[in-house]
């Protein structure tokens, strides 16, 4: 156990690096769970299966224990719910439950960031100037504040590079960070491409360059190999339209729909090389632009890294290409084949933000690199690139956290959970909700926090053959869509205020919410 004095020294040594990771958590923390205000779909659907998977064994479709949430019919992955549970357990069924896995990866990232910076050839000034950039990326901020599941992958990753960069120099790291790589497949879709092409350069590397002895390396594939099974079945069940799988504990589910990951790919598609072509381009547009037109991704112009990122970045990687191939430096060379395969990716990914969010953080590494060589070379340069991200990350807080709420409220929902929780309280009949808000059910069943058995009873679809999203119409007490507003069975509408006109005031008693009404009808 260190000593007072022994820690006292590791602060005083540290310092910066702990101011620095007070600040990102600051900025991560500050209001969680009311900035986004209110709750995206997706992060209801998320909440909810971990919900009823956590108390009743099965999702929303009846699945038990699945290793791929059916959600809305195209799938939804799986490990961010069931990283979600502990904390659903301790708080409930909240905003704030369902964001705190992406809020503690989110704070974690920073560790780890600035921990394998430290290994790539820069020393202590690199990692400050990469844990600076990373702590400001509005990208990062962002994704740490809300339940994204897919924004749970590039941490995964980090994680995995890290012990890659452990098991280099102590070969039994290797089994653990190939471990890591296989629970990133449970994370999102787009690590079905990258990891194996990812794993596969990093092994090449590791045996030719004999960093990590044989036997480690094929342990590491084993375990790889071990936990990536029951994933390749779910890809198998769902390219090949195969039956599910009840294998006991766990359930490998075929889809209702087109799975995500093949309507987001040009791999499963025809015409390959156009379409590679039409989504390099796409990516090229919304990598150097920083913006997809995705309000939840990015807020121009700032980007995921301001607007100084980019020639920093190409000062970045001509620093790391000059040091491997002229001084024969291989301690970036994992995170070079990292961005390497990201940008590859995006030949066979339909691209934006988060769909292309691992490459991220190497971009952030070369970032810091192009400053920490300009520093090296340009006396004064530090000192003024810092006064100018500094800025731009104050003028960023400033936006995110004024004017941003405001302009994200309707997007994100806000007041439709409390105006649903009030409708559910006022009576004990049929409720009828607007359907001017995307999948309306999921919002009713987070807030209700109903037995998934009971929605699966009596749960009714519209649309079915004419969208791969089917729409419920009704549940239980809930049906979906104002329809005749004068239907003597309803006891309470929730509605936009658009719709208040259709709603007898003479039966209903009006209660208004910030984007929301409530009309119940008087007793």
């Amino acid at each position: 156990m260190m000593s007072t004095h022994a820690v006292l020294g590791q602060i005083r040594r540290n310092w910066m690096a702990l101011l620095l990771f007070a600040l990102g958590a600051a900025v991560r923390l500050l209001q969680y769970g009311r900035i986004p205000p209110g709750l995206n779909q997706d992060e209801a659907s998320i909440g909810y299966d971990a919900y009823a998977i956590l108390n009743f064994g099965i999702d929303r479709n009846g699945i038990h224990n699945p290793v791929h949430l059916i959600a809305w019919g195209s799938g939804q992955n799986a490990l961010y719910a069931y990283l979600d549970m502990p904390f659903i357990y301790l708080f409930g069924l909240t905003p704030l439950s369902v964001r705190a896995v992406n809020a503690i990866f989110g704070l974690a990232d920073l560790v780890v960031f600035y921990f394998l910076l430290l290994r790539t050839g820069g020393g202590r000034p690199l990692a400050l100037i990469g844990l600076f950039l990373l702590v400001i990326s509005p990208w990062h901020i962002m994704m740490s504040r809300w339940a994204l599941e897919s924004n749970l992958f590039p941490s995964l990753v980090l994680i995995a590079v890290f012990l890659l960069y452990l098991s280099l120099r102590r070969n039994n790291w290797f089994p653990s960070a190939c471990f890591v790589f296989a629970l990133s497949l449970y994370a999102y879709g787009t690590s079905y491409f990258f990891v194996p092409v990812f794993l596969l350069c990093v092994v090449i590397y590791v045996l030719s360059a004999k960093r990590i002895r044989p036997p480690q390396v094929i342990g590491g594939l084993a375990v790889f190999g071990l936990c990536a099974v029951p994933i390749v079945l779910f890809i198998l069940i769902n390219r090949l339209q195969l039956p599910s799988i009840d294998a006991g504990f766990f359930t490998i589910p075929r889809l209702a729909s087109t799975p995500r990951f093949v309507q987001v790919s040009s791999v499963f598609g025809g015409q390959v090389l156009r379409q590679g072509a039409h989504n390099f381009s796409r990516f090229l547009h919304v990598f150097m632009g920083q913006d997809d037109g995705l309000p939840w991704n990015a807020i121009p112009p700032y980007g995921f890294l301001y607007f100084l990122c980019m020639p920093l970045l190409f000062i970045g990687l001509g620093i790391c290409m000059n040091q491997l191939i002229y001084q024969k430096s291989g301690a970036a060379l994992p995170l070079l084949v990292w961005f390497g395969v990201a940008v590859l990716m995006a030949f066979v990914m339909d691209v934006n933000i988060n769909r292309i969010n691992i490459i991220y953080f190497p971009a952030i590494f070369l970032a810091a690199c192009g400053v920490h060589g300009l520093h090296q070379r340009i006396r004064g340069s530090l000192v003024v690139l810092a006064v100018v991200f500094g800025a731009c990350f104050g003028q960023f807080s400033v936006e995110y956290f004024t004017r941003y709420p405001q302009a994200m409220s309707s997007v994100f929902c806000e007041s439709f959970g409390e105006a649903l929780t009030f409708a559910a309280g006022a009576t004990d009949g049929q409720i009828s909700v607007t359907d001017r808000v995307n999948m309306p059910y999921i919002f009713a069943l987070f807030y209700e926090r109903g037995d998934p058995g009971e929605f699966q009873q009596t749960v009714r679809y519209s649309n079915t053959t004419t969208s791969p999203l089917p729409f419920v119409s009704s549940f239980g007490r809930y049906r979906f869509g104002i329809g005749d507003a004068a239907d003597a069975e309803v006891s309470a509408y929730v509605i936009t205020p658009a719709e208040e006109a259709a709603i007898d005031s003479t039966d209903f008693e009006l209660t208004r919410f910030k984007h929301y009404s409530v009309a119940v009808r008087r007793r």
